[in-house]
């Protein structure tokens, strides 16, 4: 060998040590790009979370009313493109038995008020509801009505709504923009008066 191939092998080393350090960079520096566009897609969508206020216009008492979620900002999004309303139970762990099934369970809406069922997007249980966009500083419209109890139910209706009397509605609501979506847990109380008897809305 001459010289010159004696430095090439004695070079060669070097140059693959140098090559893996500058793809370590690259994927270093990748990582760190990556990092800082996650941290700014999450603080966007922080920026970006729907400011929702909740009112119950009990406006044909007793048995129903509406229930109005207004939008009311960030400023900066003009509108949203869908909501989903879904009706909580009341967090009670209730077990089947010889005669009730976990799926009768689970279709009972268990607390004061559900969704009306075929009405402003409403399924026909009366336990979520879809509806399209709104505008910020525009409302979505849902009528409730007063919920039954199931069969099974010891009591019957008077003690059922005796049972649910000062219970407040609960809500699980899901507000989407184009692939995203956030989500607030949000009660209601029930109001003691009519709407239309204070002069304008119940405002929760």
């Amino acid at each position: 060998m001459n010289l010159a191939d004696w430095t090439a092998v004695l070079l060669a080393p070097v140059t693959v040590t140098g090559a893996v350090v500058a793809a370590l960079a690259w994927r270093t520096s990748a990582g760190v790009r990556r990092d800082q566009a996650d941290a700014e897609q999450k603080r966007r969508h922080r920026e970006m979370r729907p400011e929702l206020h909740l009112a119950l216009d009990m406006k044909w008492p007793p048995e129903a009313g509406l229930l109005v979620v207004k939008l009311m900002g960030p400023r900066d999004v003009e509108r949203y493109d869908r909501i989903r309303v879904e009706v909580r139970d009341d967090g009670k762990n209730r077990q089947p038995r010889h005669d009730v099934t976990a799926e009768q369970i689970r279709l009972q809406v268990w607390g004061p008020f559900r969704l009306r069922p075929g009405t402003d997007g409403a399924d026909h249980d009366g336990r979520a509801a879809e509806q399209d966009d709104q505008a910020v500083t525009d409302s979505w419209l849902f009528t409730v009505e007063r919920t039954t109890p199931p069969a099974w139910y010891s009591g019957g209706d008077s003690a059922w709504r005796s049972d649910y009397a000062d219970e407040p509605l609960r809500f699980r609501i899901e507000v989407g923009l184009g692939d995203q979506s956030w989500v607030e847990m949000q009660e209601v109380p029930q109001p003691q008066r009519s709407a239309y008897e204070d002069g304008g809305l119940t405002v929760v």
